[in-house]
């Protein structure tokens, strides 16, 4: 189910937490109006297995359950992705904000043309811009108010995109960020070389998520590590 071997959990509550999640995820079906083939979405399991595939960094299925409960939670208006991918990720969050506007921005045109191809095949282009484009410069053009963001994008430019969201969340919105613990490598002593850059930023960004007086934060070790705060 998960993209890699689990790296924070140990093996045995890892594999319950699979299967259990393996269950729950036909919610995902639900929400999109679509009967459940062997328990998956399938134009989700469609976009699972083409990420496989290429290798593409998509979100765990279980992580993607996690936004699908927070957005149908939050009844957000305005939703911004930070690194669409091949858009999983917006179009699950679209499915469950019903009335949400959704903005994701991806740099690789290659991926902006399959993400808006799937927005397409959902039926919801009406609902959710696929902006191509840099993460950070597109935060800043922003007018806001944002209702919840969803950060998964470069890791090291994680601080950076929170100093320029918060200002812009309204009251109560939400932050979520994805891969914040990193294959276990930030709460490593000593990480391995490629990643100290990767692994200084992510644990900048922790701190700030959990510190910040605008902010009421915790990290969860759900799929790859999240990241979740509310704006008080």
């Amino acid at each position: 189910m998960k993209s890699a071997a689990d790296a924070i959990l140990k093996t045995e509550q890892a594999a319950y937490l699979d299967a259990l999640h393996a269950t729950g995820i036909r919610a995902l079906a639900a929400m999109a109006g679509a009967a459940a083939v062997e328990g998956r979405d399938p134009l989700l399991a469609k976009m699972e297995a083409r990420a496989a595939a290429r290798g593409y960094p998509i979100s765990d299925p279980e992580v993607a359950c996690l936004l699908a409960v927070l957005a149908r939670a939050a009844r957000p208006q305005l939703v911004l992705e930070l690194g669409t991918n091949i858009g999983y990720g917006a179009i699950v969050l679209a499915r469950a904000a019903e009335r949400a506007r959704v903005v994701t921005v991806e740099y690789r045109s290659d991926l902006v043309e399959e993400a808006r191809a799937y927005v397409s095949e959902a039926g919801l282009s009406d609902r959710i811009e696929v902006r191509h484009g840099l993460a950070l410069a597109e935060v800043e053009a922003m007018a806001g108010p944002i209702d919840l963001v969803y950060v998964d994008c470069v890791k090291e430019e994680y601080p950076r995109y929170l100093d320029a969201v918060v200002p812009k969340l309204s009251r109560g919105a939400l932050v979520v960020a994805d891969n914040v613990l990193w294959r276990g490598q930030v709460a490593r002593e000593s990480p391995a070389d490629a990643e100290k850059e990767r692994v200084q930023a992510l644990r900048a960004f922790n701190l700030a998520l959990v510190s910040r007086p605008e902010l009421c934060g915790v990290v969860l070790p759900l799929g790859d590590g999240v990241g979740l705060a509310v704006r008080i």
